[in-house]
């Protein structure tokens, strides 16, 4: 399941100043800029999360405003579900979202804050803390979204990572506002979709690692090595299997790749241990050494065959 969101983009500076209380998200007009990433809940089921960025005209008395310059807000959906930021700011009038326990008729719907200085350097968030959903399912709390259903985690949370230096400096991977259009830079999750079984791999090493169609692999167990102290005594069970005997010592159990045990080659086939040449100059002989005997047979039937016939 996701549970981080990591993001930078560039806000655009120029842009104008907008009402909060006014926001839609199905109303282009009330918002400055948006962006998507895709989600996966605790089955492996994917969900669209969107992001708002308002740029906040509140003034200081609730009506609107600059008073809020380089202030930024927030805002969270999945699958077009109002989702809160678990403590977002509620410095300013907000807009109003249906209440997802429908105890009230609607709710204020909860951003973050992003705070920029006038070089357009990012220096402060709301939460100060980290960016975190309130529960994307029913988990039973007032503000829960019940953004999901079929069986997933409810208690899911997804938090939102714009690298913020916590000592003040500004850092490359952090989110800027310049004069330029609105531009992501980089958005990255953590989660990931139902991964199948593609194959098993195993390393020199022995380790055997399962592969999955998502693109993960995973460990699942690690092949053990013996070896004696004197292999010549083992004893013979057939072409292939060999048996511990008295005169070859107990087994020693060990890893590949350490120590005096050697390495595995996986998906190879052990070449036999016969030199081809000698073999192939050892048949040429025996064809003609079989040629030689058979001329002298055939001389030998010849000879019989004329002193019969000179009888």
């Amino acid at each position: 399941a996701t549970q981080e969101v990591t993001m930078r983009m560039n806000l655009p500076a120029n842009d104008d100043y907008l009402d909060p209380t006014a926001f839609n998200p199905d109303d282009t007009l009330t918002y400055n800029a948006a962006t998507s990433v895709t989600v996966y809940d605790s089955l492996g089921e994917s969900h669209i999360m969107t992001y708002y960025f308002v740029k906040d005209g509140t003034d200081a008395d609730g009506t609107p405003g600059p008073d809020q310059l380089n202030s930024w807000l927030m805002f969270a959906t999945v699958d077009d579900t109002p989702v809160d930021i678990a403590g977002g700011d509620t410095s300013v009038p907000l807009p109003q979202r249906p209440d997802p326990q429908n105890t009230n008729p609607t709710e204020d719907w909860l951003p973050a804050r992003l705070n920029f200085n006038q070089s357009g350097d990012f220096t402060s968030q709301v939460p100060a803390g980290g960016i975190t959903t309130v529960a994307l399912g029913d988990d039973g709390t007032a503000n829960s979204a019940i953004a999901l259903t079929g069986g997933a985690d409810q208690t899911q949370t997804i938090s939102i990572d714009f690298n913020l230096d916590p000592l003040g400096g500004q850092t490359i991977n952090e989110p800027t506002q310049y004069a330029s259009a609105f531009e992501v830079t980089s958005l990255e999750q953590d989660g990931l979709p139902v991964g199948r079984l593609t194959g098993v791999d195993i390393g020199e090493d022995g380790l055997v690692r399962a592969t999955f169609s998502n693109g993960t692999s995973e460990p699942v167990v690690r092949v053990a090595l013996v070896r004696f102290a004197n292999e010549q005594g083992l004893t013979q069970q057939s072409n292939t299997a060999w048996k511990e005997s008295i005169e070859s010592g107990e087994a020693l159990a060990g890893e590949a790749t350490t120590g005096t045990f050697g390495e595995i080659n996986s998906s190879a086939l052990e070449q036999a241990n016969v030199n081809l040449t000698t073999e192939l100059i050892d048949m040429i002989i025996a064809q003609r050494n079989f040629q030689a005997n058979s001329r002298a047979l055939e001389v030998n039937n010849q000879l019989n065959q004329t002193i019969l016939n000179i009888r």
